[in-house]
């Protein structure tokens, strides 16, 4: 048997044709493609010229064919090999490049964190499959994708994780077939990543959209405090009822060099820090000074002092469980009422939409309460800050806050419980506002 290294007459769209493997023997011929393409007018079966893009890598991969061809011949000339385990072996290809090696070389215009989150989720392709050896780019293939999915399904991932993960092995493919490293890109199947999570996510914010129209349908002040409480909820994170009467301001000194101000409050024994901005400053405004009007009069030990722009409820109530149930049984009838959810769905959205963002991994970890992240929140040069920071900042005017926030305002002034000069008052004593509601 005879194995030649030819060119192919086919050009591909970028003028690329493929070099393959010809074997003839005696009533026999087969050809076998490789994963070398080069243009026809730079190439000679010694050497690829200059003028072709990654030259230089491509005439490693043309060595390592030559290497292949003769091993295939000697190996059938020995009878170590049928004509079945050369085709066999030749189809197999071969290690030019690993994965990682690829991504370190070709992703260079990107911050080092969203690097790692991709050198990552080559990590998580290669646990998933159980392969021990290097990932080479030959490894991204249908096959194993499709082997990938199953495994990590099995495993328990959310097919939000699943989805950023292949979304990610989707780019490095597509990057190392437009250097003609990887022969075919089209090697994710139409319904890989799945597309129910989208819908998922947009059905949930339709029930966040639905929140306009629960607070035109507020027929008291109780109902728009339910509101209120639910959109905090989400801004602070997702946090749950217990959590939204137990957070606190945070000590300035932890804060070094920071002149932000943050609540926090523990979940599930992680650390979660909010950073105040204008329309957070103004939602708990709104709420503190319903909270004042309702219940200053009957219940007064439930409220944080009025001159405590932070917080709304007093620490205690949460230690007295009767009265903090009645508290937010009542509210989570209103809820049920104006929105059709109930307090959990404040959680539900925040981590929906964290999931659909294109972050980093250690951003998302943070975000949604898998890590504490006081070291990166609060250090005021570390760039995963900024990011936390953008995606905050997002959050707030992806949801609308501010229109939410006039809404609940022009309700309140409609259904009058506070005139509008008394409500924009910003009074430096609690008893400077306890005068002006007993005026009212």
């Amino acid at each position: 048997m005879n194995i030649k290294l030819q060119i192919s007459s086919y050009q591909d769209k970028k003028m690329m044709s493929n070099v393959y493997f010809d074997l003839m023997d005696t009533n026999y011929r087969k050809k076998i493609k490789s994963d070398l393409y080069v243009n026809r007018l730079n190439f000679t079966l010694n050497k690829v010229g200059q003028g072709d893009s990654n030259y230089i890598s491509k005439n490693i991969l043309l060595e390592k064919l030559k290497k292949q061809r003769l091993l295939t011949i000697d190996n059938f000339k020995i009878g170590v090999w049928k004509l079945s385990d050369c085709e066999n072996y030749l189809r197999k290809g071969v290690e030019i490049k690993s994965v990682k090696e690829f991504i370190k070389e070709n992703f260079k215009h990107i911050s080092i964190f969203t690097k790692n989150d991709y050198l990552n989720t080559v990590g998580v392709y290669k646990k998933h499959l159980k392969i021990e050896r290097t990932i080479y780019l030959r490894d991204l293939n249908t096959e194993n994708l499709l082997l990938f999915k199953t495994n990590t399904l099995f495993n328990g991932l959310k097919i939000s994780s699943i989805n950023s993960y292949l979304k990610k092995l989707k780019v490095i493919v597509n990057k190392a077939h437009a250097k003609n490293l990887i022969i075919n890109k089209n090697i994710f199947s139409k319904n890989l990543i799945e597309k129910e999570e989208d819908r998922k996510v947009k059905r949930d914010r339709e029930k966040f959209v639905n929140i306009e129209q629960g607070i035109s349908n507020a027929e008291s002040i109780y109902d728009l405090q339910a509101i209120t409480l639910f959109v905090i909820m989400i801004i602070f994170k997702g946090m749950k009822p217990i959590e939204m009467v137990k957070y606190k301001e945070l000590d300035h000194a932890i804060m070094i060099n920071n002149k932000d101000k943050y609540i926090y409050y523990i979940s599930r024994g992680i650390k979660r820090f909010v950073r105040f901005e204008e329309n957070i400053f103004k939602l708990i405004n709104i709420l503190k000074t319903s909270l004042y009007y309702t219940h200053f009069e009957k219940n007064p030990e439930v409220l944080a002092p009025y001159n405590n722009p932070y917080e709304v409820f007093n620490l205690d109530v949460s230690k007295e469980i009767k009265k903090h149930k009645n508290l937010w049984n009542i509210y989570q009838k209103k809820i049920k009422k104006l929105l059709g959810c109930n307090y959990k769905m404040a959680n539900t959205l925040y981590v929906n939409y964290i999931d659909d963002l294109e972050i980093s991994q250690n951003v998302r970890n943070i975000l949604v309460g898998k890590n504490d992240g006081q070291e990166v929140v609060f250090d005021i040069e570390n760039p995963l800050r900024n990011q936390i920071n953008e995606v905050e900042n997002r959050l707030i005017e992806d949801f609308k806050i501010g229109n939410l926030i006039a809404l609940v305002e022009n309700r309140m002034n409609l259904l009058d419980v506070l005139e509008s000069e008394s409500k924009n008052t910003n009074w430096q004593r609690p008893i400077d506002f306890i005068k002006t509601i007993s005026s009212i």
